[in-house]
């Protein structure tokens, strides 16, 4: 008997969607094979997974199949056929992947990692605090894709350097995404707690970027709809005024950074929108005002200007001399004015007129953070114009280039722009004529400058006699040479003793210390000696290097060691000459050191030349050497000459075999140079000892530190601040300038800003001879 059977549901169950695409991949797969069947649209297979509707009429059409008499025809199998159904088959593929892997008869691998690979990127450098990621696994991908770090491109265990690249990168190509961008990178930063993000984001906003959040709130604070998009900047401006009040100067600022428009800048510039009317709740008002320093609004790339500024408001005669400018300056006007010459230049009445346009806009600047009772003022964009060379390196006076409408400063070295200010200044103000009847002299110069020299010799033209004359060395800022790491103290014994030569030698009596050198002989090639101090010493310490192997300058990341004292009596001609042996046994101990340094630099590129040349044969290192490429090499990137007689001697008396081989083969042992590199930094703390104990009494010429410029960045861009020692106070107070914000660092931070612990961020530093009253940190003349 038979059965009967259940009869069918009228109503249909659909599809599942992970039945039909694995259908779809197999009906594909099939109509490439010349012997394809056509499919019967009527069989309960296709009903059950696919179902014959407008939507599978519509696939069927695309793939190029026909229906005929309820049978789906796969097209011709042409070549061209089956490279477009292999191409839809891996896009069903590819779906599938994203949800049922498993379902994939056939292995699909992920793109990512093998994107990555081709693009050289798989073994980029990642950041140790997150974990390493598995880019393969589907659902690591799809975090990365909805991560903050998607939006730069990157994924989540990038390093901070590769993120910043990024970053830039994008915002280079499309500035109009600027906001979005900004607030991706403070994301992030938050996160991670990074400050080299952080300073990042300080950068970009110096250069007129903000976040979107902030652009917002400014806006609304004027009540101007839809973030200001699409309304004309003379509309703009219309409303803006209408509102613009004291309270509502920081939302000014944050909308003249995102339009860095020149009309919105000149409402900054009001004389009195600092001064009037501050509610005691407005946030941009500052409670201790009369306490604490005023900041300077960055107007795009400003940062350096607004450093230098602040230091130079810090000196008392300079500014007392701007406030009160009409008693001191030149009267161009008058008919009888000569002109003036500075540094053998002879400037025309315009150049003197555009140097005393420095000094009004100066003084007004002045006044303002005199009197403002505001966090910050704003400089205007005059005064930053005149103090923009017209060349990167030009520091004389010249004409002035302005900033183009709606563009950012250039950003400029803060050392040039501080001899730029010193230039106009001398122009502008009628020079002192001394008491004893002497050629006048810039007001400005005694504040600043070291007055030195060394000996030279010359030839009599008429005798053919040959007598010792005098070169002067006068310098308003020392300029050191920031290498490598060491304290400021021996960057100044270098630059006033800094190399040697073979014509006369005198034995040093410290060459059989270690057993290097034992006949080594020197003598000192420059000898500058000081006649004269001033109230306040400059130090700039130049971290711009250049690579001859790449033809290319780069940024040094040397870290100085920064005295709070310094001693300047050992350089003095007067204290030279009373104590002539005792400061011949100091030079020879400095030309010691500093041949050891120089040793030091010749080991480490040995070691690198050995490291990218390795081949390991029972712990020695087989290298070639031939002695001509050593003694080019002792010279390469080291801005000191090689001191000992010739580079063969020098290196003879480090690596004995050198005396008796010219082109033959040298074995090295990495030992051999831990050896040396180790005999070679004991001698260097030997002779720091005996000379510290040498000048240990001699601290008349004491100086105290005033003021420390960094930078961070490399030698195309970056930030500048500045931290001053406010010691009027009780106890004293260090203060961070950085733009609009001025923070006291507490004495317990002192640390980091000597002592090297900065890194490689210090640029400038600033002295004060301790017994000089030529600063004053916080001047403000207004009562709480």
């Amino acid at each position: 008997m038979r059965k009967s059977r259940k009869p069918q549901s009228a109503v249909l169950t659909a599809p599942n969607i992970y039945d039909t695409l694995t259908t779809l991949i197999r009906i594909l797969n099939n109509a490439i094979k010349p012997d394809s069947r056509p499919l019967n649209v009527e069989s309960n297979v296709f009903k059950d997974k696919i179902r014959l509707d407008n939507e599978s009429k519509q696939f069927f059409t695309h793939t190029k199949f026909s229906l005929i008499d309820k049978h789906f025809h796969a097209p011709d199998p042409t070549s061209d056929n089956i490279r477009f159904l292999n191409r839809c088959r891996f896009q069903l593929e590819l779906i599938l992947m994203q949800e049922k892997p498993e379902l994939l008869s056939a292995t699909v691998k992920p793109a990512y990692p093998l994107i990555l690979q081709e693009l050289g990127c798989s073994t980029y450098k990642r950041d140790l605090k997150e974990k390493p990621l598995n880019l393969s696994d589907k659902a690591t991908l799809i975090a990365e894709q909805h991560s903050t770090l998607s939006k730069l491109g990157c994924v989540t265990d990038m390093n901070d350097n590769i993120v910043i690249d990024a970053f830039q990168t994008q915002l280079l190509h499309d500035t109009t995404a600027s906001h979005s961008l900004i607030d991706a990178l403070v994301e992030i930063q938050k996160r991670r707690e990074s400050e080299k993000l952080e300073i990042e984001i300080a950068c970009k906003k110096c250069e007129s970027f903000v976040t979107t959040a902030e652009l917002k709130a400014a806006y609304r604070q004027f009540e101007i709809p839809d973030d200001g998009e699409g309304i004309d900047n003379e509309v703009l401006i219309g409303l803006i005024r209408a509102s613009l009040n004291p309270t509502t100067m920081e939302s000014l600022r944050i909308i003249a950074k995102a339009r860095n428009d020149v009309a919105i800048n000149t409402l900054l510039e009001q004389p009195d929108s600092n001064t009037i009317g501050l509610d005691q709740d407005d946030p941009t008002m500052d409670l201790f005002y009369a306490q604490n320093p005023v900041g300077l609004t960055n107007i795009g790339n400003t940062c350096y200007v607004n450093s230098l500024l602040q230091y130079i408001y810090t000196i008392k005669e300079l500014r007392e001399t701007v406030l009160n400018m009409e008693a001191y300056v030149e009267n161009t006007d008058a008919a009888d004015w000569q002109g003036k010459v500075i540094d053998g230049q002879r400037l025309s009445r315009q150049q003197v007129i555009e140097a005393k346009d420095t000094v009004r806009e100066l003084k007004d600047l002045f006044s303002q953070m005199e009197w403002s009772k505001t966090r910050a003022v704003v400089p205007s964009s005059r005064l930053v114009d005149l103090l923009r060379p017209t060349t990167a390196s030009s520091t004389s006076i010249n004409s002035v280039i302005t900033a183009s409408e709606g563009q950012p400063y250039e950003m400029q070295d803060v050392s040039e722009a501080m001899l730029l200010l010193m230039s106009r200044l001398n122009a502008a103000f009628v020079p002192l004529t001394p008491d004893n009847g002497g050629p006048p002299v810039d007001r400005f110069n005694s504040l600043f400058y070291i007055r030195a020299f060394k000996k030279g010799m010359e030839m009599d033209d008429v005798t053919g006699a040959t007598k010792e004359r005098r070169i002067p060395e006068d310098s308003s800022t020392l300029i050191l040479n920031a290498d490598e790491d060491v304290a400021m103290q021996e960057l100044i014994d270098n630059y006033f003793y800094e190399s040697r030569n073979a014509d006369s030698r005198i034995s040093s009596p410290l060459t059989s210390i270690d057993g290097i050198g034992g006949d080594a002989s020197i003598v000192a090639e420059r000898d500058i000696r000081v006649t004269e101090l001033p109230p306040i010493l400059q130090i700039y310490l130049n971290r711009t290097q250049y690579n001859r192997k790449d033809n290319s300058s780069y940024k040094s990341s040397a870290t100085i060691s920064i005295p709070k004292r310094l001693y300047m009596d050992q350089y003095l001609e007067s204290n030279q000459e009373e104590n002539a042996e005792r400061f011949k046994r100091i030079k020879l101990w400095k030309m010691d050191r500093l041949e050891s340094r120089r040793a030091l630099e010749r080991i480490q590129m040995k070691r690198k030349e050995l490291a990218s040349n390795k081949q390991t044969d029972n712990g020695l290192i087989d290298r070639k050497y031939n002695v001509e490429t050593i003694n080019t090499a002792s010279s390469v990137d080291a801005p000191v000459v090689d001191t000992y007689s010739s580079g063969i001697e020098a290196e003879s008396k480090e690596f004995p075999a050198f005396c008796d081989m010219t082109t033959t083969d040298i074995i090295v042992s990495e030992s051999d140079l831990d050896e040396k590199e180790a005999e070679h930094l004991g001698k260097i703390v030997e002779l720091n000892a005996r000379l510290e104990g040498e000048v240990a009494g001699m601290t008349r010429a004491e100086y105290k530190l005033h003021a420390v410029f960094h930078h961070e960045g490399d030698i195309n861009f970056g930030h500048y601040w500045v931290d001053i020692l406010d010691d009027q106070s009780q106890p004293p107070r260090w203060f961070k300038y950085s733009d609009e914000r001025v923070n006291e660092v507490g004495m317990a931070q002192e640390d980091d800003i000597l002592d090297g612990k900065q890194g490689p961020t210090a640029c400038f530093c600033v002295y004060v001879r301790s017994d000089a009253d030529v600063v004053q940190t916080v001047w403000r003349s207004i009562s709480t």
